[in-house]
């Protein structure tokens, strides 16, 4: 299937609906806080592999969780699990390197240092966000993650112990419904967490929804 090439500081996508059947919409482009901004508002995300071209991905249907409607179980986790936000972003981002930088691998899932730099200048600006779940002191579990307007787009997690990544995840999501978010796309997620109960719906859904979202949201940060 052919696929759209983007030029350097080009930031304009070709419409997401034109991704082939494996959702791969186009290649290239150069990799930065603004670009990926413009890609998330237009519903589509990226696999980077770190010898090679961007990727960027409009999959249909779409794996996300429909927050509103989530059912959330409360007394599944250890009473030692302790969540907070955005108080060690960087020490998430680490922790995931350590998971994903897999020299054996060196696959789409690697985070390269220009991503690292990406995250934190989103960070900085109030777009990127982190949830920490420790466990006696350690950080044992983490999620990285994109708020725009009131979707979340979850970007990369990582686990030391039996249950980390769900009790994080599912701590972000009640978070998240209290400040009446409507979804979190899991994007590559569902890769690593196949136990957790996932929604799906269409892509021409999806990019409604991201749409709509822009629209209502376009230049206001996410208080959280």
């Amino acid at each position: 299937m052919p696929y759209f090439e983007l030029s350097k500081n080009n930031y304009n996508f070709p419409p997401a609906y034109f991704a082939d059947n494996d959702g791969l919409l186009a290649v290239g482009g150069e990799l930065n806080a603004t670009l990926l901004l413009e890609a998330f508002k237009k519903g589509i995300y990226f696999w980077n592999h770190p010898l090679k071209h961007v990727k960027w991905w409009s999959p249909d249907p779409r794996i996300v969780v429909d927050i509103q409607n989530h059912d959330f179980d409360k007394d599944r986790f250890p009473n030692n699990f302790r969540i907070e936000f955005n108080s060690n972003f960087t020490g998430v981002i680490n922790k995931c390197k350590a998971v994903y930088n897999n020299k054996e691998a060196m696959d789409n899932r690697w985070l390269t240092e220009r991503m690292d730099r990406v995250y934190h200048e989103l960070q900085q600006i109030g777009y990127a966000h982190s949830a920490e779940a420790w466990q006696d002191g350690d950080l044992v579990a983490g999620i990285i993650g994109i708020a725009i307007g009131k979707i979340f787009f979850v970007e990369y997690l990582f686990t030391d112990v039996k249950n980390g990544d769900v009790f994080a995840l599912d701590s972000l999501l009640q978070a998240l419904n209290k400040r009446e978010f409507l979804l979190a796309d899991m994007q590559k997620a569902s890769l690593f967490m196949e136990e957790y109960s996932w929604d799906e719906i269409s892509r021409l859904s999806y990019l409604d929804i991201c749409k709509t979202n822009a629209e209502q949201f376009s230049g206001k940060k996410t208080i959280f």
